[in-house]
């Protein structure tokens, strides 16, 4: 009769679920948690997260783990299945503050790393590896754009296509340790020799691209798997340098002026007005175009109008305090005064195509799972520039290259400042995209002066 009546306390317990304040209590100690994880810069992989045992009140955190239940002889593959997993803590809601998360991450980490050690020994597949490189969008704590992971990917399959044709036993992943290196020199002496599409030799740049990529995929490896030296496919003559002093021109107050002009012509053009919003930014923020296409809705904080965002290893915040910016991206970030749900980047892809001669064609493409491509942009900014018969070298990184030179201006060449303003590592970048020269004292107007209210 006992275990009867625990069973039904435990039934009933499971029908109710959390109360009303244990619900409202989670959903405060969640946003704290996601503040948290960005203090600490936590990756997003292995995901985790946090719930609370209804009976006790305390805090769990769960997450989910590869379990090898078998082999596929076929595709020469392991058969995973993924399997929940929990960490209990002695925390309670009510006192959530004492939860540390950093820790309770690494627990994770450790615990999943277990697993996919056993994956390795069951698995020396090389393109298995190649699918788990290419399929997940965090490396070291970094965003991988969609761009780059296809081009790994493309890279990496004419390797193994190569490999399988000459040397099949290099397919076992383990193989590469003791020889890879030898192995991808002869592979990009075959890629040199030859001829692309076009009829042509590779260019250095396509040569280093390859290179790059397939070694940059070795290192992952090694992050995964201490029996792989760093860096061990490190060549040298095949790591094509950038010429650090060839930087586009920067936009001049002229242009800048004629530019905003267009913005304002332009306003209600639909053939036009997605790219105002994005051209504005580019001018008045310094912003970098990555930074401004994978803009998150998540990352916007309404009420300060703060945008905070991670690039090149480092945590930038950028104030939305012009008006005419924040009302251009207003209805891509807010419906009835909330965040929109409906999407993930605020500049979805979305734009008018205009219709051939003979009407054909045209209408809206719009993609709301998708943001718009760099390459896209540099297109169009191109396009701007022709139409208004400015210097043909401007590029979208120009616009970064006068705020540098006009943020220099106005602070009397406070470089620490505007290198932390535009997130540069080295005082010695911030100099060079100074046009050249510099810094001096300010003579230069007040942007505001410039233009007025932006």
């Amino acid at each position: 009769m006992a275990f009867v009546k625990i069973c039904y306390v435990n039934i009933l317990t499971k029908i109710m679920g959390l109360s009303s304040n244990q619900k409202k209590k989670l959903s405060e100690f969640r946003k704290w948690v996601k503040r948290e994880k960005r203090r600490y810069r936590l990756s997003e992989y292995p995901p985790f997260s946090y719930g609370v045992d209804e009976r006790t009140n305390r805090i769990v955190y769960r997450y989910s783990v590869n379990e090898v239940v078998g082999f596929d002889r076929k595709k020469n593959l392991p058969i995973l299945k993924k399997k929940k997993k929990n960490g209990y803590t002695q925390v309670e809601i009510n006192q959530y503050q004492y939860i540390n998360v950093k820790s309770n991450y690494e627990s994770v980490k450790k615990n999943v790393k277990k697993y996919e050690k056993l994956i390795h020994k069951d698995s020396k597949n090389f393109p298995y590896w190649i699918e788990e490189y290419t399929s997940n969008e965090i490396r070291f704590g970094n965003v991988i754009s969609d761009v780059s992971l296809k081009t790994d990917k493309n890279v990496l399959e004419k390797y193994i296509k190569w490999i399988t044709d000459n040397y099949p036993s290099y397919l076992d992943i383990y193989s590469h340790i003791d020889d890879g290196k030898s192995i991808l020199e002869e592979y990009l002496i075959h890629l040199k020799n030859s001829p692309t599409k076009f009829g042509i030799p590779p260019t250095k740049n396509t040569l280093s691209n390859h290179y790059r990529r397939i070694k940059g995929f070795f290192n992952w490896i090694a992050d995964k798997d201490n029996r792989f030296p760093y860096n061990m496919l490190k060549i040298k003559g095949w790591n094509q340098e950038r010429d650090k002093n060839k930087l586009p021109p920067a936009v001049t107050q002229s242009d800048f002026e004629k530019l905003f002009e267009w913005i304002d012509e332009n306003q209600n053009n639909k053939y036009e007005k997605h790219f105002i919003p994005i051209l504005r930014m580019l001018l008045i923020t310094g912003c970098r175009i990555s930074e401004i296409i994978n803009m998150k809705i998540k990352d916007i904080d309404i009420e300060n109008r703060h945008y905070g965002f991670f690039s090149k290893g480092k945590g930038r915040e950028i104030k939305i305090d012009s008006e005419r910016l924040w009302n251009d991206l207003k209805p891509l970030i807010l419906i009835d005064g909330r965040k929109r749900t409906d999407k993930k980047y605020v500049f979805h892809l979305e734009y008018w195509r205009k219709s051939d001669k003979n009407g054909k064609g045209g209408g809206i493409k719009r993609d709301l799972s998708k943001h718009f491509s760099a390459s896209g942009i540099q297109h169009k900014f191109k396009k701007v520039i022709k139409e208004l018969g400015l210097n043909d070298r401007l590029s979208p990184h120009s616009c970064r290259r006068w705020f540098i030179t006009y943020m220099l201006e106005k602070y009397n060449g406070n470089v620490p400042l505007v290198a932390q303003m535009v997130g540069h590592s080295s005082w010695e970048m911030v100099y060079r995209y100074n046009r050249e020269r510099l810094p001096k004292q300010r003579t230069t107007i007040d942007i505001n002066e410039i233009i007025g209210e932006i």
